[in-house]
């Protein structure tokens, strides 16, 4: 002997009820993306203390990754290499110093990006571009890290 279920309202009305509480969790804690007009923006990204020959290889035009997924690019414009330097503690007077660190070089990059702007942070696909977020900085040849030290509305 086999049962016959019945289907009721109510068993319609908790299936309903489960699926509209799933679309709002969806939409509540799902992925976000930023949404508003898309802007054209430069971030300068510091790659500290590296060696010159890191520096010698990045060349304007190269197109930059700036995530993981590989999904998130833009075109690098500048490059400015600088001295590393290392913030020093004098304990007998009290006092701080930056000396230079030898054989080392700051590489400030500058990179183009199309992104949009929230009230958070500009967004360039899924990854947050804003002063101080740690970023990939990959290419062909070179797969580095650094911050985000400027941010630059792009005029058109």
């Amino acid at each position: 002997m086999s049962k016959k279920i019945k289907w009721t309202l109510i068993d319609t009305l908790i299936v309903i009820l489960v699926i509209v509480a799933g679309v709002a969790l969806m939409s509540v804690f799902g992925k976000k993306t930023a949404t508003g007009d898309m802007k054209t923006i430069e971030a300068v990204v510091l790659i500290a203390n590296e060696e010159q020959y890191v520096g010698d290889a990045l060349e304007v035009g190269d197109e930059i990754t700036i995530s993981l997924t590989e999904k998130d690019s833009g075109t690098l414009k500048a490059v400015e290499i600088k001295d590393a330097e290392a913030m020093t503690f004098n304990s007998i007077d009290g006092t701080y110093a930056t000396e230079p660190i030898e054989d080392r070089v700051d590489i400030y990059a500058t990179i183009e990006l199309l992104a949009a702007e929230n009230d958070l942070a500009f967004t360039c696909g899924s990854t947050k571009v804003k002063v101080g977020e740690k970023m990939p900085f990959r290419s062909k040849g070179y797969a580095l890290e650094g911050f985000v030290v400027e941010i630059n509305e792009k005029s058109e």
